[in-house]
C-alpha cells in the first residue's frame, strides 16, 4: 500500500468511525511527559538536542480485515527549535514493537498528507475516547519499563 491509498483508506476509516461502525484500540509509548534528565539527548550541529519519541499504535477491524498501523514522531528540541520526523508503519498483526528497527521493512513512504490524516485520525479518537471509552480503548505504556 503508498501513501495515497493509505491516506484514502484512513478517511473511509474516519467516516466509518464517526458513523459508530468501528471500534478502535490504540497504545501510546511517549517520552513527552518525562523529566529531561531521564530523556535521551543527541549532538547534532554542534548543538545538544533534547530527544522524545512517541509511538502510536491504531487497531481496528474494517472491512472485515484487521488493520494494524503504528506511527512513530522524533522530535528534537534545544531552546525554542524543534526538529520533527515522522514514521509510518503497517506491521502484520504478529508484529506490534515499539522499535524503529524492527518496524523499518513494513515502514510506508510518508508525505506531509499522510502525515496529517495520521494526526487527524488521532485527534478524533482522543476526542471520541473521551465521551466513549467503552468503544476506544487506549493503553499507555510506560517507556522506562518497555
Amino acid at each position: 500500500m503508498n501513501a495515497r491509498q493509505l491516506a484514502n483508506s484512513l478517511d473511509e476509516m474516519m467516516k466509518d468511525t464517526k458513523r459508530g461502525h468501528l471500534n478502535w484500540s490504540m497504545q501510546i509509548e511517549t517520552t513527552d511527559d518525562l523529566d529531561a534528565s531521564l530523556k535521551e539527548k543527541l549532538e547534532q550541529d554542534g548543538i545538544e538536542w533534547l530527544v522524545d519519541e512517541c509511538f502510536v499504535e491504531y487497531a481496528c477491524t474494517w472491512k472485515g480485515q484487521d488493520f494494524c498501523m503504528i506511527s512513530y514522531e522524533h522530535v528534537l528540541t534545544h531552546e525554542d527549535q524543534t526538529r520533527m520526523t515522522c514514521l509510518i508503519f503497517l506491521p502484520p498483526l504478529g508484529m506490534r514493537f515499539f522499535d524503529v528497527a524492527e518496524l523499518a521493512p513494513y515502514a510506508i513512504e510518508s508525505d506531509a498528507y499522510l502525515t496529517s490524516k495520521v494526526h487527524m485520525l488521532w485527534e478524533m479518537l482522543l476526542e471520541l475516547y473521551r465521551t466513549d471509552p467503552a468503544r476506544y480503548r487506549l493503553s499507555v505504556i510506560d517507556p522506562l519499563k518497555n
